[in-house]
């Protein structure tokens, strides 16, 4: 399925739909175009539904240069941004989120249900960039031998 996205904009708050095959280029363009708009509040929470996309990015350069993008217009993203994805595509989306946020400021997180996601969006304070709780939280990774034995001491 192509590429396909709607914008949806109301006084404080966006709501952008994506859908069908989308790559590090069309997510860069979408950035350019949102945050381009004559229309967009300055203050805007942002939704944005993955729910119907499947992403197709080579490696992690590409999730770079979406950083990057975002970065470029970081002083006008001060609110939160939600975004929707399938349970099946929420590592992805995770990862994606926690390079984010190592890199900008942004309120950034990910749901997989639509109302907690506007839930997010509307408990924002109203113009600063809100650090989310696990904002930089790390992730540890055992190696294999630490994780079996961790689980046989578990299952023992």
């Amino acid at each position: 399925m192509e590429f396909m996205c709607k914008v949806i904009q109301s006084a404080n708050h966006m709501r952008i739909v994506v859908g069908g095959k989308i790559t590090a280029d069309d997510c860069i363009g979408l950035i350019e175009q949102v945050m381009s708009d004559p229309h967009r509040h300055p203050d805007s929470t942002a939704l944005i539904d993955l729910r119907n996309a499947t992403y197709d990015f080579r490696d992690k350069t590409d999730v770079i240069r979406i950083a990057h993008a975002l970065e470029a217009f970081q002083s006008l993203l001060k609110n939160n941004i939600a975004i929707v994805a399938q349970k099946c595509t929420l590592f992805p989306a995770e990862i994606f989120c926690l390079h984010i946020r190592e890199t900008t400021n942004l309120g950034i997180r990910v749901f997989v249900d639509i109302a907690a996601a506007e839930a997010f969006c509307r408990e924002d304070d109203g113009g600063e960039a809100r650090q989310t709780p696990d904002h930089r939280k790390r992730i540890t990774v055992r190696k294999p031998a630490e994780a079996t034995t961790r689980r046989n001491e578990v299952f023992a």
